[in-house]
């Protein structure tokens, strides 16, 4: 049947850098907390003209260049993102019009986790036989839904996007091992309630009898509507345990589904969450700390656009070579969890790196 691989990177950035110095001047915090909290110094924030179509359409122009690929020649679009632009259409449905492509197009939210759940789904319908060439896809806007007031969550979070061009390969290589899994009782853990029909239906001011609308004005920011809270909102302590523990078991399970130790891993890039998650997760792992890719000190938490922009600078720095064995590993709102393990089929050049 063959395998199927990612042939192609790309990120897409916001062009505004914002920094933890900036936060210290309107937020009750301090470079030096954030980082020593989180690892991280800055993070991207969306211009208003920028959102996820134009960052989606940077990071798969990319993609599709360093594959080799026109946008014609795509038949499958999966975007992962948690903050789309609008509710209808899908975003894959606009990126597909603008890229020239075909075939299905679908967004999927699995939170943080997202470009993994994606990933996994684009594999199987190539598999079988839905499509031949891939679009994945992890955007995301979360600056646009955090509370500016509240430093639990808004010195965490950027935008971003990222992208991965799927072909087929040689059987044995490309993507070998996959894991998906869900906690519905951690739901509550992540949440961000704004822009969901509920909300949109006490915006109106709800149906009332006789099928009359009744007229409310717009509410002023930070508050609530008819008790919703409109922005996200993380229990870190819970996130925290759940995340080490969830990496750890995806990367055993990976390994174990292939026959490999972990020893054998040349990268881990995992979701950009926390630096001392990562940290805690390699010392239970028993592996070294640079066997985890990072770039959260730049991009803060991207959600699903993480681990594809991690991907992409790994790549670009020389870090994978042809036949290394790498494990992307995701976790988030849901509570989601999954991981993937590829035996990396060289098939983009990057300047600079050693793909090239």
């Amino acid at each position: 049947m063959g395998g199927i691989a990612i042939k192609g990177c790309g990120k897409g950035i916001p062009r505004y850098s914002l920094h933890n110095r900036d936060l210290e001047e309107f937020l009750d915090t301090s470079h030096d907390w954030i980082v020593s909290r989180t690892g991280i110094e800055e993070r991207r924030v969306a211009a208003p003209d920028e959102d996820n179509v134009s960052l989606s359409l940077l990071a798969c122009g990319q993609a599709l260049e360093r594959a080799g690929v026109e946008g014609r020649d795509v038949d499958l679009i999966v975007v992962a993102t948690a903050t789309p632009d609008r509710m209808v259409p899908s975003l894959a449905c606009t990126l597909q019009r603008e890229l020239g492509s075909r075939g299905p197009a679908l967004d999927i939210n699995a939170g943080c986790s997202g470009f993994i759940y994606a990933l996994a789904i684009a594999f199987h319908l190539m598999r079988g036989g839905i499509a031949t060439r891939a679009l994945v896809v992890g955007t995301e806007t979360l600056t646009r839904i955090v509370d500016w007031r509240d430093r639990s969550t808004c010195v965490i979070f950027g935008d971003g996007a990222g992208a991965a061009l799927l072909a087929p390969c040689p059987e044995g290589e490309g993507i070998i091992a996959a894991s998906l899994d869900a906690l519905g009782e951690g739901d509550g853990l992540i949440r961000a309630e704004g822009g969901g029909a509920r909300m949109m239906a006490s915006l109106a001011g709800g149906l009332v009898p006789g099928n009359h609308l009744l007229p409310s004005p717009l509410p002023h920011l930070h508050r609530t509507w008819n008790g919703i809270d409109p922005f996200l909102r993380m229990d870190g302590k819970e996130v925290f345990k759940f995340a080490v523990n969830k990496l750890c078991a995806t990367v055993k399970e990976l390994c174990s589904a292939a026959g490999v130790g972990t020893e054998e891993v040349s990268l881990i890039i995992p979701h950009q969450a926390n630096l001392r998650i990562l940290a805690a997760a390699a010392e239970r792992l028993g592996v070294p700390k640079e066997s985890f890719f990072t770039n959260i000190q730049r991009y803060g938490n991207t959600s699903a656009a993480s681990i594809p922009i991690a991907l992409e600078e790994a790549l670009r720095a020389g870090m994978i070579r042809e036949g290394d064995l790498v494990i992307l590993a995701g976790f988030g709102a849901g509570m989601t969890w999954g991981g993937a393990l590829l035996r990396w089929q060289d098939g983009q050049a990057i300047e600079g790196g050693r793909t090239a």
